[in-house]
C-alpha cells in the first residue's frame, strides 16, 4: 500500500520527454509518457546506487569484455526484474471486490500504461499480471551486447541507453548520423544504465508489438515450464528491420556465449508441444537462380 501510495503521489512529478505536437508546438502526454512516469516514480521507491558503465572500449582482451560486460548487466538485469516483482505483488495484493480509493486510483493509472481497455477490476488485474512480468537474463544480456556493441556504442557511452531505444521530443536523445531527412526521432538519453534495462522491460511489457513474447512468457508459466530467452525471442520479430535474421542473432549470442541452458532438442520445433505454435515463424523464402532456365524461382528450405 504505501508503494501505490508513492507511486500515485509521484507520477505526475517525474520529468520524461513527451512528444511534440507539430501543429501547436506543445508537449502532449502521451500513452508512453504516462507509462514512463508511474514506472519511474515506482521505480524510485528503490534506493539502488547504480554503479557507472565501465569503460568498455579501454578493455581490449575480448574475454575480460564479455565477462565484464555480462557481469556489470546482471546486476543492472536482476534490480529491474525485482521492482517488476514488487509491482506484480502490489497487483496481486488487490481484492477487486474490496479496493481502496488509492488502489482503484493505481489500478486506473495501470490499466492506461500498459493500454487495458477492459472496465471491471478483476479483468484489469488479470490483464496486468499478463503483462507485468519478468524478463529472463539471457535475452536481457543479449540484446544489450548485440545493441550496444557490447558497451560501445556512442549512444551507450554518451546516452545510457543499451538498447537503441527511441524518443520523438525534440532534444530528449542524441540525433543518429545516419538518421534520413525528415525523421523526428532521436535514441533516448537515460540518467544512468539502470534506467535503460528499466525502460527496455517496460517497452516489452507493454507494446502491442510484443504481445506474443507476453503470450509465450504465459503460455510457459502456465505449463510449468522455464521461461527462456530463446523462447521469447521469437516474439521479437518487430523489434528490429531485420525480422527473423534478428531473432537468430540474439539466440546465437545466447547460446555461443552460454547465458542459459540449451537444449540441441528443443520443443519449438516439436508440433506436440502445448507452446511450440507461439515460437514457430515463417522464415522468410530466399530466392534463388535456376542454372538450367536462367530464371529466378522461390526456395522454401
Amino acid at each position: 500500500m504505501l508503494v501505490g501510495a508513492f507511486l500515485l503521489k509521484n507520477a505526475e512529478k517525474v520529468d520524461h520527454p513527451s512528444e511534440l505536437s507539430s501543429a501547436t508546438n506543445k508537449r502532449v502526454l502521451s500513452s508512453a509518457n504516462v507509462a514512463a512516469r508511474i514506472s519511474q516514480a515506482f521505480e524510485s521507491t528503490f534506493d539502488t546506487k547504480v554503479e557507472p558503465m565501465p569503460d568498455f572500449l579501454a578493455i581490449t582482451d575480448v574475454k575480460l569484455k564479455k565477462t565484464t560486460f555480462f557481469n556489470y548487466l546482471t546486476k543492472l538485469t536482476t534490480v529491474a526484474n525485482y521492482k517488476i516483482l514488487q509491482l506484480r505483488a502490489e497487483i496481486k495484493g488487490m481484492n477487486p471486490q474490496r479496493l481502496t480509493h488509492q488502489q482503484t486510483q493505481l489500478l486506473t493509472r495501470l490499466s492506461k500504461t500498459y493500454k487495458i481497455k477492459v472496465s471491471e477490476p478483476i479483468e484489469k488485474i488479470d490483464l496486468l499480471l499478463h503483462k507485468v512480468g519478468v524478463i529472463p537474463s539471457s535475452l536481457v544480456l543479449a540484446q544489450a551486447a548485440n545493441e550496444s556493441a557490447w558497451g560501445t556504442s556512442r549512444f551507450a557511452i554518451q546516452g545510457n541507453n543499451l538498447f537503441g531505444q527511441w524518443c520523438f521530443s525534440l532534444g530528449c536523445g542524441l540525433v543518429p548520423n545516419s538518421r534520413p531527412v525528415g525523421a523526428n526521432y532521436e535514441v533516448r538519453k537515460f540518467k544512468d544504465p539502470q534506467a535503460s534495462v528499466d525502460a527496455y522491460m517496460r517497452n516489452l511489457n507493454r507494446h502491442g508489438s510484443y504481445a506474443n513474447l507476453r503470450d509465450i512468457r504465459a503460455c510457459l508459466t502456465q505449463h510449468s515450464e522455464i521461461v527462456t530467452g530463446r523462447a521469447l525471442s521469437a516474439g521479437l520479430i518487430k523489434y528490429s528491420t531485420r525480422g527473423v535474421d534478428y531473432i537468430d542473432e540474439i539466440r546465437s549470442m545466447i547460446r555461443v556465449n552460454k547465458l542459459e541452458a540449451w537444449q540441441k532438442a528443443w520443443w519449438g520445433n516439436n508440433n506436440q508441444h502445448p507452446c511450440s505454435k507461439l515460437v514457430q515463424f515463417e522464415r522468410p523464402k530466399v530466392a534463388t537462380e535456376d542454372p538450367v532456365h536462367g530464371i529466378t524461382q522461390p526456395n522454401n528450405n
